[in-house]
């Protein structure tokens, strides 16, 4: 696991299953390198995987991130290693 996805890994856990803003989630891995644009592919991998559940506009923009159950658990497992 390379430090970005530590680094998501623990943004999502930080943002926990309450939801956050996208454009929040997004300033907040500012400084670890990640923009808007490469967090898209990697959050709608993880709805798709069932991972977390995301709300978009109707152009496709997320606006909101929430991880689901099974998304905690996964992120609790590979925190823990």
């Amino acid at each position: 696991m390379n430090l970005k996805d530590k680094v998501l890994g623990f943004a999502l856990r930080a943002a926990g299953s309450a939801g956050v803003a996208f454009k929040e989630f997004a300033r907040w891995l500012s400084p670890f390198g990640w923009t808007r644009r490469d967090l898209s592919p990697v959050l709608r991998g993880m709805r798709e995987e069932g991972l977390a559940e995301l709300t978009e506009d109707p152009d496709g923009e997320i606006l909101d991130v929430r991880l689901t159950e099974r998304g905690e658990r996964k992120m609790a497992e590979t925190a823990s290693r």
